[in-house]
């Protein structure tokens, strides 16, 4: 199965808001169990293998973890192990991954600023010596020419199955 299908498409633009507080927990959603056996969870530091290719020993599949998200390969093995752990499985195989790159460009049109310039005035008294004085301030308008900016996303898509060895 390819991970460029729906599933990722709608994974991608719900994580988009995750830019950044992402969060391992917010992944379980992404979860879809194969079965109607609940296998208890793991402990939370409880080593989860991620396999590249089947392994020998027997096993089950009981469910599928696919999505999309822009934080990157750290955070897509955290899910990967975090689902593990709270669905009960011993491994998972990573079916299918890919990156891609999304360039945003921005334009940013040109604006008016008013900055404050301010002066000191002084003030003299009868003989014309300068005894105190206060700050006046105006607005200068200032032309803020508008600008292009570009911006660059990296996206991961993951297509996992969560295992079970038999014994």
């Amino acid at each position: 199965m390819s991970v460029r299908n729906s599933t990722f498409l709608l994974a991608g633009i719900l994580l988009a808001g995750f830019t950044g507080c992402a969060s391992v927990k917010d992944t379980a959603q992404y979860y879809v169990s194969y079965t109607t056996k609940i296998y208890p969870a793991k402990l939370k530091d409880a080593p989860i293998p991620i396999l590249g290719k089947k392994p020998t020993e027997r096993f089950s599949v009981i469910g599928r973890l696919a999505f999309e998200s822009p934080h990157g390969w750290k955070f897509m093995r955290r899910s990967m192990e975090y689902n593990a752990r709270m669905n009960g499985a011993d491994a998972v195989l990573l079916k299918d991954e890919s990156a891609r790159t999304e360039t945003y460009v921005q334009d940013v049109p040109p604006r008016m600023d008013w900055v404050p310039v301010s002066t000191w005035v002084s003030t003299c008294n009868r003989n014309g010596k300068n005894e105190s004085g206060y700050y006046v301030t105006n607005y200068v308008p200032v032309f803020r020419p508008g600008y292009t900016q570009v911006s660059q996303v990296n996206w991961i898509a993951i297509d996992a199955e969560m295992l079970v060895f038999k014994k």
